[in-house]
């Protein structure tokens, strides 16, 4: 819990008085269905010449955001194009030196809106190329349009499709070269049904459905009786979504029904969780802003970075049950802009997963059995980088990338020196990242 403590307090730390917002093009952020201010507008752009609400009736654009992803891994078994610090190998210790660079994390964006009676529908497609064999993959396709006005300053409006789920903050993003991000962020895509009222004092009620998508850990060697079941349930969304002058305070919550079978048939668990996060600008000419967000619940790892495709969101207790798993996570980062061109980027996170006890398993690793034993996962994340805006469309830069990953066992563990109550391990990874963004 120190850890969460220290979150908050560098948040509370940095919190000045503050003013605007602006966009900028520097950042990998995916667009939103907002008004996007482009200083150097995309070449291949189609704006139709009648008018209606005083926007242009259709208006087009394709784009591509080129990324040269480059890495040095100093050490920590970090061997993949991105920095999770929740794939640390605690127990490897192959600390060979690695360069690489990729084009595959390059993205195509096509963005198209048009004006209608009743106000703006717009639509959107992103992906890259960084699917299986490096082939295209969909990363985002939705659309969105305000379906009513139902009177008292407030509207209805539909977001359907796929995009980041609405139980993070599609509005935050650090701007790093590393683009896992944070351990703890909040960013899963899956398509969902989401819904919104909103007032003319930027106020936003969020509701709607997810697809599922359980990550539930199965292992023969700890209850060979459990196994996955679909599921008939969706993930259920309700978020509230305040602007302000500085920027905008957001509080989320999410239940999911985890299924699965066991002997006596279909069986399911209970998954809740929360969220609160903002966006704070500091400056009123240059930003400079600080994005923090802090997440906790039980059964919700599949949507922190740092846990997803581990199977975390639940785990077997080898007594013919699964168990939701407690996580909890959170990051800040802070961007100073020193001129018009150079500016920097500073990233704290973490995020603790603990599992209760398991009547037997084996460690992963030294191959320890273990019987009534708990499971504790701590991640630790830093980041710092340098940028430098060379052109309003390209991004230079380098960046470093820091991670802790502990695990500790506590109960009955039978090892080569004995039976043990508790044991450790743990392992620090170091990468310099550096590359650019081009858009065109």
């Amino acid at each position: 819990m120190k850890n969460f403590y220290l979150v908050v307090l560098l948040i509370l730390f940095l919190i000045s008085p503050v003013l605007a917002q602006p966009t900028t093009e520097s950042s990998g952020k995916t667009f939103s269905s907002e008004s996007i201010a482009f200083q150097d507008p995309p070449h291949f752009r189609i704006i139709s010449a009648d008018s209606l609400n005083g926007k242009p009736m259709h208006d087009y654009f394709f784009l591509v955001k080129a990324k040269l992803n480059g890495v040095y891994d100093i050490n920590g078994g970090m061997y993949e194009e991105t920095f999770n610090a929740g794939k640390i190998p605690v127990w490897d210790t192959d600390d060979q030196q690695r360069f690489w660079m990729d084009m595959h994390q390059s993205q195509v964006r096509f963005r198209g809106q048009s004006e209608t009676e009743n106000g703006t529908y717009t639509a959107y497609m992103e992906g890259d190329f960084w699917g299986g064999s490096k082939h295209f993959r969909l990363r985002h396709m939705w659309f969105e349009y305000k379906f009513a006005d139902i009177g008292n300053n407030w509207s209805f409006v539909g977001h359907l499709g796929q995009d980041w789920s609405f139980f993070g903050d599609k509005e935050i993003w650090p701007n790093v070269f590393e683009w896992d991000g944070p351990s703890s962020g909040v960013w899963r895509r899956e398509p969902e049904l989401r819904f919104w009222f909103e007032n003319s004092s930027n106020l936003r009620l969020e509701f709607g459905a997810a697809q599922p998508g359980p990550e539930l850990y199965f292992a023969n060697n700890v209850d060979p009786t459990l196994t996955s079941a679909q599921q008939s349930v969706p993930d259920f969304i309700g978020a509230i979504n305040q602007k302000f002058g500085f920027g905008h305070l957001r509080l989320t919550g999410i239940y999911r029904n985890l299924e699965y079978r066991n002997d006596a048939g279909n069986q399911s668990e209970t998954g809740y969780g929360g969220t609160f996060s903002g966006y704070v600008s500091t400056n009123s000419e240059t930003d400079n802003p600080i994005q923090f967000q802090i997440v906790a619940g039980k059964g919700i790892a599949t949507y922190l970075v740092s846990f997803s495709g581990m199977n975390y969101d639940a785990t077997p207790n080898g007594l013919g049950d699964m168990e939701t798993v407690p996580t909890i996570g959170g990051w800040a980062s802070y961007e100073h802009w020193f001129s018009k061109s150079w500016h920097a980027n500073l990233v704290l996170g973490f995020s603790e997963f603990h599992a209760k006890e398991v009547n037997s398993f084996t460690i992963e690793g030294p191959r320890y059995r273990a019987y009534n034993t708990s499971v504790d996962v701590s991640i630790q994340y830093f980041l710092l980088n340098l940028m430098w805006d060379p052109i309003p469309a390209v991004v230079l830069g380098i960046e470093w990338n820091l991670g802790k990953r502990a695990n500790k066992y506590e109960g009955e563990i039978h090892t080569e020196e004995g039976v043990q109550s508790s044991v450790e391990e743990s392992r620090i990874a170091n990468r310099i990242s550096f590359g650019a963004f081009f858009n065109f």
